[in-house]
C-alpha cells in the first residue's frame, strides 16, 4: 500500500522466483563443473557438465533441489503480501469512498504537526477551498478561531470530542458547526478524524423558535385579558400578569394550584366546566361568568377556553382567557338606561319618528309612526309614504345626507292627509349614513287654516248678503204693498186678480228667503228657545230647495203635526241640517247625473222612548253612493273627506256632531255603499208640562 501510495511498481522477478531459482540451478552446476575443471583440474568442462561422478551429481541435485525450493517459498510468501496489500489497497479505497461520499464535511490531521493531511469533497465545499489550499496548512491557523492549546483531544487529553465550533471560510465569514473529533491510524501516524456538519439552517431555527417563544411569552404576558394554562388535572401551569392583577392572586403562587382554588366561578364543579367540556370533544366555547377574587369580590367576566395540544396533536390542556367587563356592564346599564329614556321620549312624541339608510331602507319606526302607517316591514321609505314602487324623483333624505342639512318639505299622501317631513343626517355606529325623519301630520292644521280662510269669507260674504238682503226687503216690500193694493181693487176674478195674487205670493217667498238668509248668516249667539222642528226645517229647506230642484232631486217630507216641539239654537240647528242636506245632494249627483226617479232626499220625523225622556227622531235617507264600510267610523272625524280635494273641508259632520252633542242629542250614521246613506238625529223632547213651566 506504501508502494502504491508512492507511485513504485513491484520489481519483475518477485513474480517469477521460480523460474529465478531454476536459473539459479542451472548457473550453479556450471559454476560447479567449471570449479572442478579450472580449480581441480578434474577433466574437461564438457565431462563436468555432462557426465559428472554420481557423488557430485546427488551434491548439484540437492543444491539445486535447495534454489527450487526456496523459490517456490519465497513466491508463496510474496505472492501472499500482495494479496494482503491488494486487499488493504481495496479497503483503504472502500474507507476513502466511505469519507469522500460522507455527508459531513470531513478531514484527517495530523496529530503532531497538526496539518491537514486530507480532506473530502464536502469540507472542500463548505471552507470554499480547494484540496491543494487545504492539504498541508495547521488546522487551528486556516479553520477555527481557536488557539494552539485549546484542542479538547490534543492538548485536554479527550479520546473523543463532540461540540459546537464556528468554522473560518476562505472569504473569511464565520459558519456555526457541529464537529466530532476522534483519534484514527492514517499512513502510519496518529492523526485525527473530524466531522464537521453545517449547522446555519438549525442555528436559524433555533433563533426563530426562540424569537417566536419571546414573542409569545411577550404576547402572553402582555395580553389585554388575563390568561391562564390548564392540564387535563385541574393544574395551574402558567399565568399573565393580566390573570395576577384581575384574580388578585399573585402569578408565582398560582402555578401549580388547581384552577377552582384560584378565581373559582359558578360553572367550577358542574357539567359546564369548561374543561370537562372540551375533554368530551366539544367545540371551544364563550361564556359570561362571575368570578371571585381572592378577596372575595366577584366581577362578572366574558370566560374563553381553548384546547392546547401537545406534539403528538392530543389535547393536555386547555388555555382561558378573562376579559373584565365591569365597565361594559356599567356601559350596558347606562347604554339600557338612555335608550330607555329615548325609546319613552319617542314614544310619547306626537310626531311619527323612522330612521331611513341611503338605501331608503326604514331601520326604526316609533309607535306614532306605526299607527300612521301600518304594515312597513321591509318597505323603503318611498312604499310607505307615496305608495310607489320607484324611488321619488327629488328625494330630501338623500339631499340632507348628501348635503349634511337638515331638509323640510310637504306632501299630501294617497289618502288625503297632509304630512310636514323634515330630514336630520347623522352618522350611525355602523359609520352608514342615515337620516332620522320626523314626520308631522299637519292635516287638521292646514285644514283648519283653510277653515280660517274660509271662514272668514263666509263672514264677509254673510255680511255682504245681509247688506243685499236689506236693500232687498224695501222694493220687495214695496212690490208686495203694491201688489195686495191691486188685489184689493180687483177683487172680482180676472186677469188682473190674478196676477195680483201671485205677485204677493211671490213677494211673501221672496221675503222669506232673505229672512232665512239674514237668520243663517247672523253672527250674534242666540239663546236656545223652544221651537217646532217644522219651522227649522222649513226654513233648511228654503235655503236648499232651489239648488235640490235644479239638480233633478225628489224630497218627500213627513212631519207629523203633533210631533213635540224641541229647545234649541235655531241656528245652529239650521246648520246641522243645511250641512245633512248638502250632503245627501253631493251622493246623488254622484250617482247620478241630472233628473232622475232614483234620486230621492226623504226627510222624516217621529217621536220615540228614550231612557231620560221622549226624544224626536229625524231621519235624512238619500239613496245616493252612500259610505264605503272601511271608512263610516272615520267620517266624524276633523277634516276628514270622502270629497275631492277642494270640494270640502272634512268639518261638515265632525261640527254638527259636536253640535248635536252640545243639545245633548245623538247623530249616528248607517250607510251600504253604492245604495243609501241614512243620519238619524236624536232630540230630547219638551212635552206641553215642560213647555209651560220653561214659559212661566
Amino acid at each position: 500500500m506504501a508502494a502504491a501510495e508512492n507511485g513504485s511498481h513491484p520489481r519483475w522477478w518477485t513474480n517469477n522466483l521460480l523460474f529465478v531459482g531454476v536459473t539459479l540451478g542451472f548457473v550453479y552446476w556450471w559454476l560447479e563443473s567449471a570449479l572442478h575443471v579450472y580449480i581441480f583440474r578434474e577433466g574437461t568442462l564438457s565431462q563436468q557438465l555432462f557426465s559428472p561422478d554420481a557423488h557430485e551429481v546427488w551434491m548439484r541435485l540437492i543444491v539445486e533441489g535447495l534454489l527450487v525450493g526456496f523459490s517456490v517459498y519465497g513466491q508463496t510468501i510474496i505472492n501472499a503480501r500482495k494479496r494482503i496489500e491488494r486487499i488493504l489497497i481495496q479497503r483503504e479505497k472502500e474507507a476513502t469512498d466511505i469519507l469522500e461520499n460522507n455527508p459531513a464535511a470531513i478531514m484527517l490531521i495530523d496529530t503532531q504537526t497538526r496539518r491537514i493531511s486530507w480532506v473530502n469533497s464536502n469540507a472542500v465545499q463548505l471552507t470554499g477551498s480547494s484540496k491543494q489550499d487545504l492539504v498541508g496548512r495547521v488546522c487551528h491557523d486556516h479553520l477555527c478561531p481557536a488557539d494552539c492549546g485549546n484542542c479538547p483531544v490534543l492538548d485536554w487529553g479527550q479520546s473523543l470530542d463532540r461540540s459546537e465550533r464556528t468554522l473560518i471560510a476562505s472569504d473569511g465569514t464565520e459558519v456555526p458547526i457541529l464537529k466530532s473529533v476522534t483519534r484514527v491510524n492514517y499512513q502510519d501516524r496518529d492523526h485525527l478524524l473530524e466531522a464537521f456538519f453545517d449547522i446555519t439552517k438549525q442555528k436559524e431555527m433555533q433563533r426563530a423558535i426562540k424569537s417566536a417563544h419571546a414573542e409569545l411569552e411577550q404576547i402572553f404576558q402582555t395580553a389585554s385579558v388575563g390568561m391562564r394554562l390548564i392540564d387535563r388535572d385541574f393544574n395551574i401551569l402558567k399565568v399573565n400578569e393580566t390573570f395576577a392583577r384581575l384574580s388578585n392572586f399573585p402569578a408565582h403562587k398560582a402555578v401549580g394550584e388547581k384552577c377552582f382554588d384560584v378565581f373559582s366561578g359558578s360553572k367550577c364543579h358542574s357539567p359546564d366546566c369548561p374543561l370537562k367540556r372540551i375533554l368530551q370533544g366539544e367545540e371551544p366555547a364563550e361564556y359570561e361568568v362571575d368570578k371571585e377574587r381572592s378577596d372575595g369580590t366577584r366581577i362578572p367576566c366574558i370566560l374563553r377556553s381553548t384546547p392546547f395540544a401537545g406534539p403528538d396533536g392530543e389535547i393536555i390542556g386547555i388555555v382561558e382567557s378573562f376579559q373584565d367587563i365591569t365597565d361594559l356592564k356599567a356601559t350596558q346599564v347606562e347604554l339600557r338606561s338612555e335608550r330607555d329614556k329615548l325609546h319613552r321620549i319617542l314614544f310619547q312624541q306626537l310626531e311619527g319618528v323612522c330612521i331611513v339608510n341611503d338605501s331608503c331602507d326604514l331601520e326604526y319606526r316609533n309607535e306614532v309612526f306605526k299607527s300612521m302607517f301600518t304594515d312597513t316591514s321591509g318597505q323603503k321609505c318611498y312604499e310607505v309614504y307615496r305608495q310607489r314602487e320607484t324611488p321619488c324623483t327629488t328625494c330630501h333624505m338623500k339631499i340632507s345626507i348628501e348635503s349634511g342639512t337638515i331638509q323640510r318639505c310637504e306632501f299630501d299622501a294617497p289618502d288625503g292627509r297632509t304630512y310636514e317631513h323634515t330630514y336630520t343626517p347623522f352618522v350611525d355606529i355602523d359609520f352608514g349614513r342615515k337620516s332620522v325623519v320626523s314626520l308631522r301630520d299637519i292635516t287638521e292644521r292646514k285644514a283648519s287654516t283653510l277653515a280660517a280662510m274660509r271662514s272668514d269669507r263666509l263672514a264677509a260674504l254673510g255680511e255682504l248678503a245681509a247688506g243685499v238682503a236689506h236693500e232687498i226687503n224695501n222694493p220687495v216690500n214695496g212690490i208686495i204693498n203694491y201688489g195686495q193694493i191691486l188685489a184689493n181693487k180687483h177683487r172680482e176674478a180676472g186677469t188682473i186678480g190674478d196676477i195680483s195674487d201671485r205677485i204677493v205670493r211671490e213677494g211673501d217667498r221672496i221675503a222669506r228667503i232673505v229672512e232665512s238668509l239674514l237668520s243663517f248668516a247672523r253672527q250674534d249667539e242666540e239663546e236656545r228657545a223652544v221651537v217646532a222642528l217644522e219651522d227649522v226645517l222649513s226654513d233648511s229647506l228654503t235655503l236648499t230647495s232651489a239648488q235640490l230642484r235644479k239638480d233633478g232631486i225628489r224630497i218627500e217630507v213627513d212631519i207629523p203635526g203633533d210631533l213635540p216641539r224641541i229647545e234649541v239654537h235655531t241656528q245652529k240647528i239650521q246648520q246641522v241640517f243645511v250641512n245633512l242636506i248638502s250632503n245627501a245632494r253631493y251622493a246623488l249627483n254622484k250617482k247620478q247625473y241630472g233628473a232622475g226617479e232614483a234620486k230621492l232626499l226623504r226627510i222624516t220625523a217621529e217621536t220615540i222612548a228614550g231612557e231620560g225622556g221622549a226624544l224626536v227622531r229625524i231621519v235624512f235617507y238619500d239613496s245616493g253612493i252612500g259610505v264605503p264600510t272601511g271608512i263610516i267610523d272615520k267620517i266624524m272625524n276633523p277634516f276628514f273627506s270622502t270629497k275631492p280635494k277642494g270640494m270640502g273641508t272634512g268639518l261638515g259632520l265632525s261640527i254638527s256632531h259636536g253640535i248635536i252633542n252640545d243639545h245633548c242629542g245623538v247623530l249616528a250614521i248607517e250607510s251600504k255603499a253604492h245604495e243609501y246613506a241614512r243620519v238619524t238625529i236624536d232630540l230630547p223632547a219638551i212635552i206641553p208640562a215642560e213647555e209651560g213651566r220653561l214659559a212661566s
